[in-house]
């Protein structure tokens, strides 16, 4: 019950951060990295699609079910990111932005069933 809170506290967080940050003006900062922003979301939306499944799992959900929620969680919160974007300074809605957050919750939530192979006190279970 208390992992529960804490996983969904966390995800809330973790969404809330994520909209704090994607509501800034884009910073016109020249990183020569290729990628670097579809990395960005990759991360960002994979650390979200984990807290979800982890938050699924500990809610009693089983494991594929919660990996699927994970990903579908992301990627819902992802497009309506991309959406608000539109409205922000030096931001734009971007189509591979969104596939990257798709991506990164799905390998965050499938993390989310082997982490806790090496990590058990990440589950109750």
């Amino acid at each position: 019950m208390a992992r529960r809170r804490i996983y969904l506290t966390l995800l809330v967080l973790w969404v809330a951060f994520t909209f704090m940050l994607t509501s800034l003006p884009n910073p016109q900062v020249d990183i020569s990295l290729p990628y670097l922003d579809k990395i960005a979301h990759f991360v960002f939306y994979g650390v979200m699609g984990f807290l979800c499944a982890l938050w699924q799992r500990e809610s009693g959900r089983r494991t594929g079910a919660a990996i699927l929620a994970g990903i579908v969680f992301a990627s819902i919160v992802g497009a309506v990111d991309e959406i608000h974007q539109h409205w922000i300074p030096g931001r734009s809605m971007d189509v591979l932005d969104w596939v990257s957050d798709t991506a990164g919750g799905g390998a965050g939530a499938l993390a989310s069933a082997f982490l806790p192979l090496f990590l058990p006190f990440l589950l109750t279970e």
